[in-house]
C-alpha cells in the first residue's frame, strides 16, 4: 500500500498515513494529523522506488 506524506501546519510536524489508493480517494478530506489533530495538513511531494519483476 501506498504511504502519503503530509505535513502539519499547526505543530509543524511531518507525518505518513498509509492507505490503498482507493481509500486515499474518500479519506483525502478527513485527514487529521497525528501528533495534534488537526486538519489544518498539506500533502507532501515524496520519492517513491519502484520495483519490477525480473526478466527472462
Amino acid at each position: 500500500m501506498p504511504t502519503y506524506e503530509f505535513f502539519c501546519h499547526r505543530c509543524s510536524k511531518p507525518f505518513e498515513v498509509t492507505c490503498s489508493i482507493a481509500e486515499y480517494g474518500r479519506k483525502i478530506k478527513a485527514v487529521k494529523c497525528t501528533k495534534c489533530g488537526s486538519s489544518k495538513v498539506v500533502r507532501r511531494i515524496s520519492a517513491f522506488q519502484v520495483q519490477t519483476a525480473k526478466k527472462s
